[in-house]
């Protein structure tokens, strides 16, 4: 939590924030020359664009950036098109909406590298770098900001090698390089001395006031947050404000001063509350419970505890079940629209069943009459049980439908990630940045086989793992162009999507590292797959004649891959074990029930 709160501020966050410092008339004058002048297309894109990045309410800055972006791709002009969808990036990642603001960013960075426009291409690879930052990676967010920092010194542009300079310096701060984020932050209060620009200076006072907090010399921490805590509620910078109070009051929380540190939360979390900052009243709450149980005042604990659940699970669900609401409603309108077919069919064929249902009502009343007292109460009964036995088949049927629909565009949705990945790996050079893609495309593509053989298999919930496992496998070896040919011993159960979407990420990480590292100089590589099912357990495992990887080795690494798998196993309630005899013997059990 104390991460979250102490949120490092990007370059993106500072160039809004440069817009936002201005006097805030300046977009009452805009809006009020949109409205009395007519411009064309173009003008009023710019126009628009323009008040979208002085507003500061973020809400209406994003209505505005939204409406030029409309008006560009009317007008197929390319470079308005990526602007507006930068101004879209930045207000939505300061909303909280990571999803919307990253999606937004990689379409805008695509314009600007077919144009070659390479200092705008820098800009959006700091905001990238936002994303691998809130990931917690923060090997791959410095490569990019340090690309970036590369691209702005080489232009001479002073403004930009500060503002890059400052996040570059809060990404060396979250990565424990501490001593390196103070001299980040010492450059750019030496660059700003010829700049002389408030929002620079702000800045770089706020974030290495957090790095002399971090490193214990409070007294600087203090004076350092208090300067940029006054220059920026100046311009009005409220995120920012916000975010260097809450660090006071963790330090008067931690200086046991209970009384200013409540203050200083209370301060930030109105400030951001009135913003419209969720991810920060989310996080301010968190820390005015702890402050409060310290303080054994359990009744203001809970009130904002109350809060911190209501912005948790508001950003967390928010995105599935917009999602699941839109599916639902498209389901809804072919419904409707099935109705309307069948309707107008009945109505072109009235009269012949006009005809049919008289000659059928006065049968049907004749024999009622004949057999009306022997099989009144049978009747009654098959009617109800009639009636019954369609309702429960529509709604089954409804449900079904939904569901298959529901797996078919989330297969869709995958693969078309997984497209973007590839497309995205063309156009690197770098290796590691092609290996990072590649392997995220593999996990994507293993996520999308599950939904693939749920949409195949029509009605079920739960995927078979023999086939499985086999394809899954044997796509990867496609996918890196090996001849190798692997060994399967897989019993033929089914498991349920929520259990074989993590099995399936356990093989494809170890799978692939095998593929990538344990055949070097191995004349003849094999490779074999174990899976059986014993109790309420799975024992997997994965063999390989490669060149080894014992346990020291794996309690030392620090890769993403090997990360992802031991919290997959802890997840899935599971144990690990390495066999080193003539290559990696891996033994997995797994605590999953078949179906």
């Amino acid at each position: 939590m104390l991460n979250n709160t102490r949120q490092f501020i990007l370059l993106f966050s500072l160039i809004v924030s440069l817009s936002f410092s201005q006097n805030r008339h300046k977009v009452d004058s805009l809006i009020k020359t949109l409205n009395e002048t007519e411009w064309s297309k173009k003008e009023e894109a710019i126009l628009l664009e323009t008040i979208s990045f002085y507003h500061p309410k973020l809400d209406s800055a994003l209505y505005f950036a939204k409406k030029s972006l409309k008006l560009s791709k009317e007008l197929n002009d390319p470079i308005l098109k990526a602007e507006a969808l930068e101004g879209i990036a930045l207000i939505e990642q300061r909303l909280g909406n990571d999803t919307q603001s990253l999606e937004a960013t990689f379409e805008a960075l695509t314009v600007y590298e077919k144009l070659n426009l390479v200092e705008r291409q820098a800009a959006l690879q700091t905001q990238i770098a936002t994303y691998y930052i809130g990931e917690e990676e923060y090997v791959l967010a410095i490569n990019y900001l340090e690309k970036a920092f590369e691209i702005y010194e080489a232009s001479d542009n002073n403004i930009n090698k500060a503002l890059t300079l400052i996040n570059l310096g809060e990404s060396y701060r979250l990565s424990n390089k501490i001593n390196q984020a103070e001299e980040a932050f010492d450059k750019v209060l030496q660059l700003n001395e010829k700049l002389d620009n408030d929002v620079i200076l702000g800045y770089s006072l706020g974030n290495l006031g957090i790095v002399y907090s971090d490193k214990g010399e409070i007294g600087k921490s203090k004076e350092a947050l208090n300067k940029a805590i006054k220059i920026l509620t100046e311009l009005n910078d409220d995120y920012s404000v916000s975010i260097y109070l809450s660090e006071l009051g963790l330090i008067y929380k931690d200086e046991n001063n209970y009384d200013l540190a409540e203050s200083k939360l209370i301060e930030a979390y109105k400030m951001a509350e009135k913003a419209g900052l969720k991810e920060q009243i989310r996080d301010f709450s968190a820390l005015l419970v702890n402050l409060y149980e310290t303080k054994r005042d359990y009744q203001k604990a809970l009130i904002y505890q109350k809060v911190y659940q209501i912005y948790q699970d508001s950003l967390v669900n928010k995105i599935n079940i917009k999602k699941i609401e839109q599916l639902k409603a498209g389901y809804e309108i072919n419904q409707r629209e099935s109705e309307i077919k069948r309707i107008n069919e009945i109505s072109n064929n009235r009269k012949n069943i006009a005809f049919g249902l008289a000659f059928g009502i006065f049968s049907l009343a004749v024999l009622m009459f004949l057999l009306y007292k022997a099989y009144k109460k049978i009747r009654i009964v098959n009617k109800d049980l009639s009636k019954q036995k369609k309702d429960i088949s529509e709604r089954e049927q409804e449900k079904a439908l939904l569901l298959k629909e529901l797996n078919h565009r989330v297969k869709n949705n995958l693969q078309m990630i997984s497209s973007l990945l590839n497309l995205q790996s063309s156009t690197i050079t770098d290796d590691s940045a092609k290996e990072v893609i590649a392997l995220g495309k593999n996990r994507v593509e293993a996520l999308s086989l599950v939904h693939r053989k749920l949409y195949q298999e029509g009605l079920e919930t739960k995927v078979e793992v023999k086939t499985y496992v086999e394809e899954l496998i044997l796509n990867l070896l496609h996918g890196y162009a090996t001849q190798l040919e692997p060994e399967f011993d897989i019993s033929p159960v089914s498991i349920s999507v929520d259990k074989a979407i993590p099995l399936a990420l356990i093989i494809n990480e170890l799978v692939t590292n095998a593929i990538k590292h344990a055949y070097i100089d191995i004349v003849d590589p094999k490779l074999k797959i174990v899976i059986h099912h014993q109790y309420d357990y799975f024992n997997l495992e994965i063999i390989d004649n490669g060149k080894g990887f014992d346990q020291k080795e794996r309690d030392k690494t620090n890769s993403l891959g090997l990360k992802l798998v031991l919290s997959l196993i802890k997840q899935l309630e599971g144990t690990c074990n390495t066999i080193i005899n003539g290559g990696t013997h891996w033994v997995i059990k797994l605590k999953i029930d078949v179906k």
